[in-house]
């Protein structure tokens, strides 16, 4: 009698300590070269532009292993961005502007949704779409105003 007192109150100590709430999701440990203040950065624009964090820092760690002045011929930043590119979704100012962590993150990871929306939440598609470009596909999917690459359709079939 005694050991099944013991073993309920065991059981029930347990299932007690067992019921408190999740702490949610750990943080993974920074990347080599990624900072505390560019993590958060990170996480601020992936969050606005409602896109995973996970896929931003797999298209940081393949463009430019979280170097922000990286540069790479005519592409600039962590993200390694297009000027020209970044101007198509509001960027005004001069390509070397680019190299600045921040502004590389505003106009690049706002680019990165257009990839994301056109994979249809397939992280990998998603990161082959931000490197080799979307316009086509997202104007075949009738997507260019919902990836912010026009302020129109243009395909008749979407109109």
């Amino acid at each position: 009698m005694v050991k099944r007192i013991w073993l309920v109150t065991f059981l029930a100590f347990v299932a007690a300590c067992s019921s408190l709430s999740d702490p949610g999701p750990v943080e993974p440990p920074l990347y080599p070269n990624e900072t505390p203040a560019l993590r958060q950065q990170i996480n601020t624009y992936a969050d606005h532009y409602e896109v995973p964090r996970p896929l931003v820092h797999k298209v940081i760690q393949r463009e430019s292993d979280y170097r922000p002045k990286a540069r790479n011929g005519p592409y600039y930043g962590m993200m390694q961005i297009l000027p020209e590119t970044a101007g198509i979704m509001g960027f005004r100012g001069r390509p070397n502007d680019l190299l600045d962590a921040e502004t590389n993150l505003k106009w690049a990871v706002k680019y990165l949704r257009g990839a994301w929306l056109v994979s249809d939440g397939n992280m990998d598609r998603a990161v082959m779409w931000y490197a080799r470009g979307y316009y086509y596909e997202a104007r075949n999917r009738c997507q260019l105003v919902e990836t912010g690459l026009l302020n129109r359709e243009i395909a008749k079939h979407c109109r």
